[in-house]
């Protein structure tokens, strides 16, 4: 019989000793009854991360890090809880037990046939006939055995319809291959023909490791070269969008890490050879610039980013929408420059290539000060006219970009202005007053354009604030989408509701108390409101709420499992006389539930006629709040 997941989630978590665990990822030294390891989470030179085998926690007393062997896993690899649970399970020889849902099932169906194509295009290339000019190829770009299977590369044959005669033949449905981009109807409708034909095959793998798409390298010597693109991808599917992924990064990201950059580079195989050539920090986008999207995930696994451009390729055109990116997130970017008529895979099999492109890479020029270095190039010193082009260029870009919210952004900024003033010699004040009228100008024209396009229209239905789980101590915390009017009356409210979560946290059997009087719906705000509902949910299946119990009903929000386990719970648990405070805020919320009804007769009095009114003031009078004694 299926355990349940919350014990199932018990059995993973008591099979994995968080020892065992981290030591897979850390080098750990005994100190007494626990172990000390470099911490991973911050710049640490000395151990400071401690992991204690009695209370199965570690904890990094540097930068604050803590948590469960789960937690651990999460920060680690950069998933969710339900990632990491399968991870640990996998680790353990536990199968899970959990219904998947549809959505689930069917994109595990489509990994499951991505899995067993790039095994059949794999086999093709390294032990079929047919793979021979694919593996000449290979050779030719000096790219070692070892390194084509570490990435996974295969050959697509020829003929029109191989790949789908295959799966046909091994029961494959032809719909499935569709649906994953790698054969297509025949215009005849008489059966299907192939995508990838006569082809490199190079895996795309999601962060995880899981192929979800393919990139093909036409053979040189091919009938069909003249005919398509010499690479050409995987069209968008319900596993592949190019804009999301970074090839390379699911092998990267840990010498990333360590490193304290990923490089970005523009081809399948410059990733390779830097991988062979013991340089595993690097990554590739789809054939797309760097976008947004990119430098978020990049940022999960380091603090900087490092663009590595053809000196002969035009590639400086792509270094304006990194200052974009540079601006408006919270990342280091860089700009390495490679020699004339170099890519990295020919640098890095030149004689002393190797520490030529890791020179390069260390020493990759600011993008700021990168694009300054260009500008200024031709004009020595420049004139005034030009002084004030170079100006505007640069804070245009600035202006531009998505304001950052917190201290950290502020101080961002203020370097940049202060840069440029230093380089243009101009006083900062100047640099300040010039940059706040093209902000004026950059907003001034988006108000202008959003007024054109809601001119006649209507917010869509699914428009609605996103926010996760903040601070409620005070309205100066909270989001402006999530503070509601008079936010001088709901900070009181705000408080109260955090601390009914904290002590229901703390003393999960007094949840029996508050669920038939508070509804989560009173709660204003949405992380807490989320908890609340969990708790209760626990709670109606017989059990007491835990926190194992709420990590699994809130896997797809970790940041509020977080802050219940780490933030909201100590509180509630150092609460004293934890039943006589619930009673009063049990007291404080009916209150305001009856004021609310109080407002709500009053406002349908205002409208009503005589009998009506008659009505409504005796359900006012019965609304009306006990007074309160002197």
């Amino acid at each position: 019989m299926p355990l349940d997941p919350v014990e199932q989630t018990k059995q993973i978590k008591a099979a994995s000793d968080i020892v065992a665990v981290v030591g897979t990822y850390l080098a750990l030294k005994p100190a007494g009854k626990t172990f000390k390891a470099l911490c991973p989470f911050h710049p640490d030179s000395r151990p400071s991360l401690d992991v204690d085998p009695q209370r199965q926690r570690y904890k990094c007393w540097s930068c604050g890090a803590h948590g469960d062997v789960f937690a651990f896993v999460m920060h680690m690899e950069k998933v969710g809880f339900k990632e990491a649970r399968a991870i640990l399970a996998s680790r353990a020889g536990i199968k899970l037990d959990e219904q998947l849902s549809p959505q689930d099932h069917h994109r595990g169906q489509l990994l499951e046939v991505m899995k067993w194509a790039q095994a059949k295009y794999a086999y093709q290339l390294l032990e079929d006939d047919a793979g021979e000019a694919a593996r000449k190829y290979l050779g030719e770009r000096k790219l070692a055995g070892k390194t084509i299977r570490e990435f996974g590369l295969g050959y697509a044959p020829l003929q029109g319809d191989w790949l789908a005669r295959l799966a046909a033949a091994e029961g494959i449905a032809a719909e499935v291959l569709v649906e994953v981009g790698l054969i297509a109807p025949s215009q005849s409708g008489r059966g299907y023909y192939d995508r990838f034909r006569d082809r490199i095959m190079f895996p795309i793998r999601d962060v995880r490791g899981q192929v979800v798409g393919f990139g093909g390298r036409i053979l040189p010597q091919s009938p069909l070269a003249a005919r398509g693109p010499k690479y050409y991808n995987s069209a968008e599917t319900p596993l592949f969008h190019k804009s999301d992924l970074l090839y390379g990064l699911d092998l990267a990201r840990h010498a990333g890490a360590a490193a304290g950059y990923l490089a970005v580079v523009e081809g399948y195989t410059d990733v390779m050879m830097a991988h062979q050539c013991g340089i595993a920090q690097v990554v590739a986008t789809m054939g797309t610039a760097l976008n947004a999207k990119h430098v978020t995930q990049l940022r999960r696994y380091v603090p900087k980013v490092v663009l590595v451009y053809d000196a002969d390729a035009g590639g400086f055109l792509g270094v304006d929408r990194a200052l974009e990116l540079f601006v408006a997130h919270d990342v280091e970017l860089a700009v390495a420059t490679l020699p004339e008529g170099l890519d990295p895979c020919d640098l890095l099999v030149c004689p002393e290539g190797v520490t030529t492109f890791h020179q390069i890479l260390t020493s990759a020029c600011d993008a700021l000060d990168f694009k300054l270095n260009r500008l200024l190039e031709h004009s020595t010193p420049p004139s005034d006219e030009r002084q004030r082009r170079i100006l505007d260029e640069v804070l245009n870009i600035l202006a531009a970009a998505p304001p950052l919210p917190g201290a950290a952004a502020q101080v961002k900024r203020e370097l940049i202005i202060n840069r440029l003033a230093h380089r243009l010699g101009l006083r900062q004040e100047t640099v300040w007053a010039r940059f706040g009228e093209l902000r004026q100008a950059h907003d001034a024209k988006l108000r202008e354009n959003a007024a054109k396009e809601a001119h006649g229209s209507l917010r869509p239905q699914n428009s609605r604030p996103v926010s996760g789980f903040v601070e409620v101590a005070s309205d100066a915390t909270l989001p402006t989408t999530e503070r509601p009017r008079g936010a001088a009356k709901v900070s009181a409210q705000m408080a109260a509701e955090r601390q009914l979560v904290e002590l229901l946290l703390g003393d999960p059997a007094l949840v029996a108390v508050a669920a038939p009087q508070i509804c989560p719906e009173e709660l204003t705000h949405t992380g807490l409101r989320r908890i609340l509902t969990e708790l209760y949910a626990i709670h109606h299946t017989g059990v007491v709420p835990d926190l194992e119990h709420l990590r699994v009903r809130l896997e797809d929000r970790p940041d509020l499992f977080e802050a219940a386990a780490y933030k909201l719970q100590p509180v509630g648990q150092l609460m004293q006389d934890r039943e006589e405070w619930l009673a009063r805020l049990l007291k404080r919320f009916a209150e305001w539930k009856t004021t609310a009804a109080l407002r709500s007769v009053k406002q349908q009095l205002a409208s009503a006629d005589d009998d009506q009114a008659l009505e409504l003031f005796r359900q006012l009078q019965r609304a009306q709040p006990p007074k309160r004694s002197a």
